[in-house]
């Protein structure tokens, strides 16, 4: 299954980044930095359609099968980068809709790293949610625990 990872850290370098290169090595996905693309803030008047994210959610439904999503944990939930790439989805209910049907049947899944062990109980309901409406199978969230250094635990839900 052809993936991509679309990385939500507001740092190039950090643990996130960590994660996510290993996981691109050992799948052969591609890891997108949401912080090195032009992907404005979710408006009704649809002002950033000529940004980074329509060209990027084309990318995904012509080359892959999984969107696997990644984000350090910040204060009990997902980076800015993320919840903005995800508020960006309504585009594909709204101006772009023949590409947001070609997400259905396409998969999502959730990596989460910080130093804790299990994050909230409930930090995933977006991303399970979001999966569900969009009719994408969501395929579970990988935890990666970076409490012990680089060599993360990792605890699945």
């Amino acid at each position: 299954m052809r993936g991509l990872i679309v990385q939500g850290s507001a740092r190039l370098d950090g643990d996130t980044a960590s994660v996510t290169k290993v996981l691109a090595q050992k799948s052969g996905w591609e890891v997108v930095s949401l912080k090195a693309l032009n992907i404005g803030s979710f408006d009704y008047e649809h002002q950033q359609k000529n940004d980074d994210f329509l060209p990027l959610m084309r990318r995904f439904v012509q080359e892959c099968e999984l969107l696997c999503l990644a984000t350090p944990i910040y204060w009990y939930t997902m980076s800015w980068l993320l919840k903005n790439n995800l508020d960006r989805f309504t585009d594909l209910l709204t101006i772009d809709k023949d590409l947001g049907r070609q997400l259905r049947g396409k998969s999502m899944a959730l990596l989460s790293v910080n130093h804790e062990p299990i994050p909230n109980p409930h930090f995933t309901t977006p991303v399970e949610l979001s999966a569900e409406y969009l009719g994408m199978p969501y395929r579970g969230h990988v935890h990666a625990n970076m409490y012990k250094g680089i060599t993360p635990i990792v605890h699945r839900t």
